[in-house]
């Protein structure tokens, strides 16, 4: 079903007031935002002191202009956006925050939901384990077989908290005759041993997506996000995220990884905590787009700075901290004027950092800051991978590769 640029006719209301559902039409436009249009409104202006206030939660239930589905929507955060006064008021409300399941849900009140499922191109990607049996034979008689048989779970991690799995899901489409189709959908499953709150999935949500995104080398944004509650009706999550700025990092091969994945996020959830300040810093700006470069420069040099200073020794300078990051990384073999790059490196960031003009001549220009950037996400990336257990020599990409060349010419 396709849910995006859809009106949908429903009845809606505020949980514990189900006694006073409005009628309304329901747009989800083609980012995932939702508007309700009213001729009444959902609150009484007594029950609130600002009527243009903040609606934690708005629930309804919906049937399709092009089909004749009910569907099920939990609108969070709804906010009002209009209202006209006239013979006919007309109210609007909107949310940027919208989960819809395409079946009747009979505990639609209920707020706990079960399982968090994640899904995205480049896990699919990743992946090679299928499901799909292709057989197909053109002696005499043309002959095609397309057989299906759903892969097992591939247990990645268990703790007393919650399980990670992954989990294999395939759907089958019947677009018109003569034409058909299986897809076939990764998904990584995280199921805790007590039920969680929304309030919860960004937190649970965010923490798998930073994994991955080391582990893959490039940003990890869920594009699908489904959730199951307790009475087993499946959400699905509207709002479309931002596409990412990509590089061209090597993953961790699939096979290492799920041998030892256990181990992987017991360790990424335990040094979490000591990690935080620079796992959160490194995730606001590597593959989001509109970040200036030099932004980005100078948030990963104050990563490994303070890196260093809280894990190696607390004592030193810019400059010495920096080169011996760079020795300790896969890069040293390679980089011949270490300590000539290093100091270019501290005198760039006093250039951007403090704007000290005695510094422009000697500082990294534009184009090498955004090289020196792909080079200090490979030396970042390295670290929190060792942090976590995985220390295999990682494979330079090729745009870094190309960068080292030229600094040792």
């Amino acid at each position: 079903m396709n849910y995006y640029n859809q009106y949908f006719n429903g009845i809606f209301w505020i949980p514990d007031r189900d006694k006073k559902k409005v009628i309304a039409t329901l747009f989800i436009d083609e980012n995932g935002s939702a508007t309700i249009s009213s001729l009444q409104p959902l609150e009484d202006e007594t029950d609130i002191t600002d009527k243009w206030g903040e609606t934690k939660l708005v629930l309804g239930y919906l049937n399709c202009h092009s089909d004749s589905k009910t569907y099920s929507v939990k609108l969070y955060d709804t906010y009002k956006s209009y209202q006209s006064i006239g013979p006919l008021d007309k109210i609007k409300y909107k949310s940027d925050n919208i989960l819809i399941a395409s079946a009747y849900d009979s505990e639609i009140e209920s707020n706990l939901y079960n399982i968090l499922m994640l899904s995205s191109d480049e896990l699919n990607n990743w992946i090679p384990i299928s499901g799909f049996d292709f057989n197909t034979k053109i002696d005499k008689k043309f002959e095609i077989s397309h057989l299906y048989n759903q892969p097992d779970i591939i247990k990645l991690f268990k703790n007393k908290d919650f399980s990670v799995y992954l989990y294999f899901r395939a759907s089958t489409n019947f677009q018109r005759r003569r034409k058909s189709h299986i897809i076939e959908t990764v998904f990584i499953n995280i199921e805790p041993n007590a039920p969680f709150e929304i309030t919860e999935l960004s937190k649970i949500r965010k923490s798998i997506e930073r994994l991955f995104s080391l582990i893959l080398f490039k940003p990890f944004l869920s594009k699908v996000i489904e959730l199951r509650t307790k009475g087993r009706a499946t959400y699905k999550a509207i709002k479309k995220s931002n596409k990412p700025d990509y590089g061209l990092g090597k993953e961790i091969e699939f096979e290492i990884f799920t041998k030892y994945s256990n181990s992987i996020f017991e360790k990424w959830y335990e040094k979490q905590k000591t990690l935080e300040l620079a796992i959160i810093n490194f995730f606001s700006v590597y593959g989001q787009k509109g970040v200036l470069i030099e932004n980005k420069f100078l948030t990963y040099i104050s990563i490994l700075e303070n890196y260093h200073k809280n894990h190696i020794n607390k004592n030193g300078y810019l400059k010495t901290r920096l080169e011996y990051l760079l020795n300790n990384s896969s890069l040293a073999s390679q980089l011949k004027k270490l300590d000539e790059y290093a100091e270019r490196l501290k005198i760039t960031r006093n250039y951007h950092a403090h704007l000290e003009e005695k510094h422009k001549a000697k500082s990294l220009k534009s184009e090498e800051i955004l090289k020196t950037n792909y080079l200090l996400e490979f030396i970042i990336r390295e670290i929190f991978l060792r942090e976590i257990g995985i220390n295999l020599n990682s494979i330079i990409p090729h745009n870094v590769e190309r960068y080292i060349i030229e600094l040792n010419n």
